[in-house]
């Protein structure tokens, strides 16, 4: 399927490296043979990180992670894979479970945590070994047919950056499509979707594509390299009329003077758009960040205001706007979406049980609207005939 978007090769790696063990895996050799010409490509045989901080040199922090963006390395992943999210305590957590297929993403958001998390180790990665990830899904959900799994592959990388190169979506759907009790979440600011619309009857309502949206403003200045937002709307259009349900997460919140209109602007360009029932879940949170970030956000983003503003560093050691701002951001953007349709899967991510009372007057309870979010256990939800989940 042609793909008539943004020019995909402005962030692919300038540099491919590929450790030996994956030379005959597919993965590897699909991306070497699609970045022919275009990236340098060496052959590694020694392991590590080569822009690990104790062997880039005197290199800073923020170089070593921005040189990072221009490198992939495809290895292959030892260790687990499967791993519930470990959520961040006092706060409700929604029982998310994530794999990841790599880790470190090319687009260069001002907020991400990936610049703390992986600042030791910045360059970019593909695991080569995916099938192996297969089958520990389908162990472990095969060991607990009473449990759902809803599976996300977004937390360390975007789920759809890739997929040009890597076609990781064309075996991913399918797998999740066949297995009962499993649910895959496809989490991205790309607006790539050509090879999901030729899986249209094959996902079977197993896959929820998600977008991470934003104010316009913060979009076109603190995203860079994503899709802007009209053109992650137009994404979730397609896929829509592929059969699949869309999510939406409205994190993080960012505060600036006219925020309010922007945010309600942001829900009224994506609801004129995508129909409601058609969407999985919507979440909401604000800006939170170590302290370690702010430092490698003002080294990296010095023109940036995401690092000031209302905010201290919480209980969770994350520096969070203060409660009384927190709040009053939550409730407007929830109440914007919520006026769109009552039903809608609203919730809040990384907040405190004082959060949710204070907002929504409890945690979410089994039955509602949001039992397929925070549900450890049970079935997929039964829609009217003749549609996709």
């Amino acid at each position: 399927m042609t793909y008539d978007g943004r020019d995909r090769s402005a962030f692919w790696p300038e540099k491919l490296l590929v450790r030996e063990e994956s030379l005959a895996d597919p993965l590897a050799k699909r991306l070497m043979s699609k970045l022919e010409g275009h990236a340098e490509i060496s052959i590694l045989s020694e392991k590590g990180d080569p822009l690990a901080a104790d062997t880039a040199g005197d290199s800073s922090d923020a170089e070593r992670f921005t040189k990072g963006k221009r490198t992939l390395l495809l290895q292959r992943h030892s260790g687990s894979w499967l791993k519930a999210c470990p959520g961040t305590s006092g706060h409700v957590c929604c029982n998310l479970w994530i794999v990841n297929p790599g880790e470190g993403c090319p687009f260069d958001c001002t907020y991400c945590y990936l610049q703390s998390y992986l600042k030791r180790n910045p360059t970019l990665k593909l695991y080569t070994n995916i099938q192996e990830m297969l089958s520990e899904i389908e162990t472990r959900a095969s060991a607990e047919p009473n449990r759902m799994f809803r599976v996300g592959t977004g937390e360390l990388i975007d789920s759809l950056v890739w997929d040009d190169l890597s076609e990781q979506t064309l075996e991913l759907v399918p797998f999740f499509a066949r297995i009962p009790n499993v649910l895959l979440e496809l989490k991205s600011k790309d607006d790539y979707v050509e090879n999901l619309l030729t899986l249209r009857n094959e996902h079977l309502g197993k896959t929820v594509v998600s977008w991470s949206v934003n104010a316009k403003s913060v979009t076109e200045k603190d995203e860079r390299s994503t899709a802007s937002l009209e053109q992650r709307i137009a994404a979730a259009e397609k896929v829509v009329e592929a059969g699949y349900r869309v999510g939406f997460h409205f994190d993080p919140l960012v505060h600036f003077e006219g925020w309010e209109d922007e945010y309600r602007d942001t829900v009224q360009s994506i609801f004129s758009r995508i129909p409601a029932e058609r969407v999985a879940w919507v979440s909401i949170s604000t800006l939170r960040y170590r302290s370690d970030l702010q430092d490698m956000m003002l080294a990296r983003f010095p023109e940036s205001k995401i690092p000031f503003g209302e905010q201290f560093l919480a209980k969770d050691r994350k520096i969070r706007y203060v409660q009384p701002l927190r709040f009053r951001m939550l409730h407007f953007v929830r109440d914007e979406l919520m006026a769109i349709r009552k039903e809608l899967p609203v919730y809040m991510c990384m907040e405190s049980s004082s959060a949710w009372r204070q907002i929504t007057g409890g945690a979410p309870v089994a039955g509602s609207e949001l039992s397929e979010v925070f549900s450890r256990k049970g079935k997929l939800p039964i829609i009217e005939e003749g549609h996709h989940l």
